[in-house]
Parts: C-alpha cells; structure tokens; sequence
C-alpha cells in the first residue's frame, strides 16, 4: 500500500511539474515554489524536479534550459500531447479570431495570438494550425517590441526610434509616443515629432527597435485638432465600429452622420478610404481634398498595373 502511494504521489508531482511547464517557462525554484502549494506534495528538492524534467523528456517532451539570461528557467518546445480538431471547432476557433480582429483592438488580438500559440502546439494537423495562426497583417510585427510601446505610450514617454522608411531607408526619429491606432488592417503608432509638421505617423510593422528613453521636453509641438463630419450608408451600421474620437450626430434609414475630432490628419484620412463607396458625404474641404487627393494616388497606382 505504501509503495503505490508512493507511485501515485510521483506521478502526480511529475505531472504538476508537466502542468507548469506548459503554462510557460519556469526555473527549478519557481516551479518548487508552485508544487509546496500542493498539499499532497512535501520535501521537494531541486534535485528531485530535475529527475522529474528528465523523465519528461524520456517521454517524448522536448524541454530545453534557457540559459543564464533566462534564469536558467526551462521551456517546453514540443509535446507528444496531439489531439484532432472537428470542423465545428475549427470554425468555432476561427470565427472567434475573425470577431477579434474585426473589433480593431490591438491588445486583445495579441492575447488571442498568444492563446493560439499555446493551443497549437498540441494540434496534430498541420492545416488546421496554419489556418489558426493566420492573423493576417499581424503576423508580421513583433509582438514583443509591441508591448514595449503600448507600456511606454502609458508612461507618455518620448522615445528614439529605429525606423525602417519606406523612402529613405533606416533613419532615428524622436517622438513622444500618443497612441497605437489598427487602421485599414494596419497598425500605425501616432505621436509628436520634431521631424513632423504634422502627427507623426508610423507604421508599426517598420519600427524596428526602441533606441532610447528620453527624458520629456519641456516644451513639445502639439497640432491642432481638426473636426470632419461624413455622413455613411445606413446598411453600413452593421459592418463599423466607432472610434473613441467618433460620435453619431444623426441618422435615419438612408444615412448616418458622424463627427470625427482627431489631430491626425492622416488616420482621418486612412478612416474615411476604409468606407470605400459606403461614404457619401464630406464636410470639411481641407479633409475632402485630401481625401480626393489620395483616391487619385490609388487610381493611378492601379492603372500602372
């Protein structure tokens, strides 16, 4: 009877050692002080948790130590654990990530990411996970450095940036961060710039690291808002969602009018071109010029095709 409690106890330690690997990496004191949590496991030694990896791996997991920079935590990069998934989940799965991506919020699509990272490594077919990592325009920013500008724009910091410029190659900008706006299936981050007459605007996809944290100026240019009304199909209700910076002033059964109070000339822009033929309207000439300006640009791009 002791013997096979004695059993049953190290093969539950082993697979709550499994347990928090998968939640992510983990050192040998980190994941002692997670099982002394559990009252049927006691005298844990670092020893004991590194017999308990090796038997992990003597049954098929891969799990790798991250090194000194990692505090020497260890990380899980592939499991035997696979399971199927039916087309209704895949769907359920899928519809899922679309609604996300639609609602336009960067934060929330990046935790979805993050979950299906997780779920996938446990997916057998390799179409099914292709299928739920797509995430579109996504899949092509860094998520990480992501995260260090969404903590920086709370902290209202002004920063260095290495950019990537479409027209002049790698350049240094300094900017005080303001927000990161998902525009036209893009991400661009906003602020204030010296090099800009206007709001800067960057896409997020050619920023390519954080050179330095400045030290905010005491004085910094700061635009003038400007203020559009548009007015849009009603059956386009059903397919838009309101910025912060939108309001609905009115609307009947043709037409809703909106305003629109931004700094940002050029997201103003990117909002209207994202209507396509469901605007109608425009009350503001420096906007509706710009706008026709940029159709123009488009139109002409694609005749040269």
């Amino acid at each position: 009877m002791e013997l096979k409690q004695k059993v049953s106890t190290t093969g539950l330690r082993i697979l709550s050692v499994l347990d928090i690997l998968l939640k992510g990496p983990a050192s040998k004191n980190e994941i002692s002080d997670s099982l002394v949590k559990i009252p049927w496991i006691k005298n844990i030694t670092k020893e004991t948790i590194g017999l308990d990896i090796n038997t992990l791996k003597s049954a098929g997991f891969e799990i790798e130590n991250m090194g000194k920079a990692a505090n020497y935590r260890y990380k899980i990069n592939w499991s035997p654990i696979k399971f199927k998934l039916t087309k209704k989940e895949l769907s359920v799965l899928c519809n899922l990530k679309n609604a996300v991506i639609e609602l336009s919020e960067p934060y929330y699509i990046i935790k979805l990411y993050r979950l299906f990272e997780k779920i996938t490594q446990f997916i057998e077919d390799d179409d099914n996970i292709n299928e739920l990592m797509n995430f579109q325009y996504f899949l092509n920013v860094d998520f990480t450095l992501l995260n260090e500008l969404y903590t920086l724009i709370k902290r209202k910091k002004e920063v260095k940036l290495l950019y990537n410029s479409p027209d002049f190659g790698h350049k240094e900008i300094l900017i005080k961060l303001k927000e990161i706006k998902y525009n036209n299936s893009k991400l661009y981050l906003t602020g204030y710039s010296p090099n800009y007459p206007n709001v800067a605007v960057l896409r997020v996809d050619n920023i390519i690291q954080v050179l330095k944290i400045l030290k905010p100026k005491e004085k910094t240019i700061k635009p003038k808002m400007n203020t559009v009304v548009y007015k849009i199909k009603a059956d386009a209700k059903n397919k838009t969602n309101l910025m912060d910076e939108e309001k609905v002033i009115s609307q009947n059964n043709n037409f809703i009018k909106i305003e629109l109070k931004s700094d940002n000339d050029f997201m103003i822009i990117q909002r209207l071109l994202n209507f396509g033929s469901d605007l109608v309207y425009i009350k503001n000439k420096d906007i509706e010029e710009k706008y026709i300006s940029k159709l123009s640009a488009i139109k002409e791009i694609y005749k040269g095709e």
